[in-house]
């Protein structure tokens, strides 16, 4: 019994304890706790007076600003047409028929029956020509002489009738011979009149003989217009899209063989509401930017070609045409390597063609605009660190192969022509190649250069170490169709004012504030939200207010948050309103901004 009660009387004292520490605590003066509620994290701008990019900017979609299918004005089999994607020249020729542009030649059918056709039509002239010549000889020559015997003929019948009718009167001829000398004397007369006659009708052979003449040489310029026309030019600078022949096709006049896109200048279709359709009538040009292949911007102008002059019934919207110039860009080298040293070919071909061509296999066949000329003769560029069936490594490293090349040349799909050739050794002594070799084509340069020492075409850089070549795609154009374009459609003359971000406004009882950063607190400010006629509404606003002035921070995000005299704290530099704005096009969404203590 007392061992159970030991335990409980043991913790008495400490109990007792405890008690008068609490009966202790509870008597002593109260002290007030504090604390402090940590500055709102915000995000500011700079005010600045500016006209907002968001506002005003639009998508624009790039097309070709001409497209056309065209064809010979002629009939025929096709001998040969270019590839689709190759860019062409167009010819041109000015006011007086004088060639400007030879222009580059998009296909060709066969010429044969039309070069006879000029053949026939050159013999046809010449034939017309003696035929006036020989009417002229007679006219000034044969029929003059003529005329003039038949002139002294006539003459003397006269004096000869004179003679017989003094005599007869006399007596002293018969009835009979003045009847003859009469005779003669209207014979003469009538072989004169014959012969004037006959002038008459030569001087009107003349005339139909100059006509045909003329016929015959509107039938040769017609002859000599089909045999040029059996080659088809574009008439303007371009691109082909598409191609509806291939060799050996037999077409008539008119059918369309290829489809040709205008590349420059390049037009870009934009859709306005009708008030802005209206304010784009007085403008000439408008600010464009849009994205390089390697991602950079580029700004530049655009021209207005065209406002349509009613809405699409679907969309009520009107399309604005521009125009801009473009250019053809091409790919960099891979890595760091230096212009100067590497070539470029767009090239590169397998010696193993021979089932291809239907030849032996004995024969080796090289395209013949691959074979290089020097004072030793006649050589490829073979590459050595790849074969047909491998991996091609980025720059391809070749050295020459001699070779002699052979009559037998083999056209292939009329854009190639490949040349029997026999490989040689160092020595000249013929040797045998492996057909899984490859051998790279002609050199290309810049497609844009224009200064005396830049690299034309077929010839390497001056400096290139002689054995390293990229395989260059080819040059594209810098804005192709289908692509998308931002269009300024801001009138430049607007005058500039203060614009926040839409986020940046609270709205009481109808009254628009926007908060300030002042000595690190929160400082509510009146202002009265402009809406511009000539502007669509996007994620900028117009506001105004007698107590805003530039260089002001406000506060763009969380401001349903904040109170007013609130302390702030900033997150992260001040931006201006073209930061805030950029990656913000009409149709993307503003991007996210995140604010620290918006969830407080």
């Amino acid at each position: 019994m007392n061992d159970r009660l030991s335990f409980p009387l043991r913790l008495i004292p400490r109990f007792a304890i405890l008690v008068g520490l609490v009966i202790a605590t509870g008597c002593a003066p109260e002290e007030e706790v504090k604390f402090e509620k940590a500055p709102r994290p915000v995000e500011v701008m700079t005010l600045t007076q500016s006209v907002p990019v968001s506002s005003y900017t639009a998508s624009g979609s790039v097309q070709s600003w001409k497209t056309e299918d065209i064809g010979f004005e002629v009939g025929g089999k096709v001998s040969w047409v270019l590839e689709p994607g190759e860019n062409i020249d167009g010819r041109v020729i000015d006011v007086d028929g004088k060639m400007v542009q030879h222009g580059t030649p998009l296909a060709q059918i066969e010429p044969e029956r039309y070069e006879i056709a000029v053949e026939s039509a050159v013999a046809d002239l010449e034939v017309a020509k003696l035929n006036k010549e020989s009417i002229e000889i007679r006219l000034k020559e044969s029929l003059p002489a003529e005329m003039e015997s038949a002139r002294a003929n006539l003459s003397l019948a006269e004096m000869e009738f004179s003679r017989i009718e003094n005599l007869k009167q006399q007596n002293a001829a018969s009835k009979s011979e003045y009847d003859q000398a009469r005779n003669l004397v209207q014979t003469r007369l009538a072989s004169l009149s014959g012969l004037l006659a006959t002038e008459k009708q030569t001087r009107a052979e003349l005339k139909s003989a100059e006509s045909q003449i003329r016929r015959a040489e509107q039938t040769l310029r017609d002859a000599q217009r089909d045999l040029e026309h059996t080659t088809l030019y574009g008439s303007y600078q371009g691109q082909i899209s598409g191609v509806n022949v291939v060799p050996g096709s037999v077409v008539n006049a008119g059918d369309p063989v290829l489809t040709l896109q205008m590349t420059n200048p390049i037009k870009v279709e934009v859709e306005l509401s009708a008030k802005q359709s209206r304010s784009m009538r007085r403008r000439h040009q408008l600010p464009t930017t849009y994205a390089l292949p390697d991602g950079t911007q580029r700004n530049t102008n655009a021209f207005v070609y065209n406002v349509d002059a009613s809405a699409d019934p679907d969309t009520r919207t009107f399309t604005m045409t521009l125009l801009l110039l473009n250019e053809r860009l091409r790919d960099p080298l891979p890595g760091d390597l230096p212009e100067d040293k590497v070539a470029r070919s767009e090239d590169l071909w397998p010696l193993r063609l021979n089932r291809m061509m239907g030849t032996s296999d004995k024969v080796v066949l090289v395209e013949e605009e691959s074979i290089h000329h020097d004072n030793q003769g006649a050589y490829i560029y073979l590459v050595t660190n790849s074969k047909l069936r491998e991996r091609l490594p980025d720059v391809v490293k070749v050295r020459r192969q001699r070779l002699v090349e052979n009559e037998l040349k083999i056209p292939f799909l009329g854009n190639w022509v490949f040349r029997s050739v026999q490989m040689l050794d160092d020595s000249g002594e013929p040797i045998d190649i492996d057909l899984d070799s490859l051998y790279v084509g002609g050199f290309v340069g810049d497609p844009n250069a224009d200064s005396p020492n830049a690299t034309g075409g077929g010839t390497p850089p001056q400096n290139w170490d002689g054995e390293s070549i990229v395989l260059d795609p080819g040059s594209e154009w810098m804005l192709r169709p289908g692509e998308l374009v931002s269009v300024d459609l801001a009138d430049q003359n607007e005058k500039k004012g203060f614009f926040v971000p839409f986020d940046a406004i609270d709205e009481e009882a109808g009254q628009a504030f926007l908060y300030v950063v002042k000595d690190n607190r929160a400082s509510k400010v009146a202002v009265d939200v402009i809406s511009r006629d000539n502007l669509d509404l996007g994620s900028m606003i117009e506001i105004q207010s007698p107590e805003l002035s530039e260089g002001m921070l406000v506060i763009v995000r969380g401001v349903h948050f904040l109170s007013d005299g609130e302390k702030v704290r900033k997150v992260g530099a001040a931006r201006r309103l073209d930061e805030l704005e950029e990656g913000h096009l009409p149709g993307n969404p503003m991007p996210p901004m995140v604010v620290e203590g918006a969830a407080e």
